[in-house]
């Protein structure tokens, strides 16, 4: 039902910001790879928006941080990054956050999403997603292709 080509851009909404998830998983990638000696094939993204900080782990061997905002401390200039990821990535990704000591695995979100999509419109194919995280509604709303919207649970 997912399209090869399909976009997905996920947002936590946080107080009154909003992160780009997406992005910083690009910025997660990017740092990564410049302190890898082989390429990048695995990344998982912890996200810990009190800090202000995404840890991640490239790899399973090099660890560190980026700032969840653009920061002159920042390893990669990340200004040129698009906040989005393709649906079929090559680069194995996780990318998780925690909420009230419950950890939350963003990719069954996206399942969750997509599933909760392809029960209600099993003829159209995905496109474009667009999910934004909401902490303290535990809940993450969609946007489907531009004009199907809903929402899911945070957790299972």
């Amino acid at each position: 039902m997912v399209n090869s080509e399909a976009t997905l851009r996920m947002y936590l909404q946080y107080y009154e910001k909003e992160i780009n998830l997406t992005r910083l998983v690009e910025k997660a990638y990017y740092e990564g790879s410049a302190r890898c000696a082989e390429p990048l094939t695995e990344i998982e993204v912890y996200i810990k928006p009190e800090d202000g900080r995404a840890y991640y782990v490239a790899n399973r061997e090099i660890q560190s941080y980026v700032n969840l905002w653009d920061s002159k401390n920042d390893v990669y200039d990340s200004s040129g990054l698009s906040g989005k990821i393709s649906w079929n990535s090559a680069v194995e990704r996780r990318l998780i956050f925690e909420y009230r000591g419950r950890q939350c695995d963003c990719d069954s979100i996206i399942n969750r999403v997509e599933e909760k999509y392809t029960a209600i419109h099993s003829s159209t194919a995905i496109h474009e997603v667009e999910i934004y995280v909401r902490q303290e509604h535990e809940a993450a709303y969609y946007v489907i292709n531009g004009r199907h919207t809903g929402s899911v649970s945070m957790f299972a």
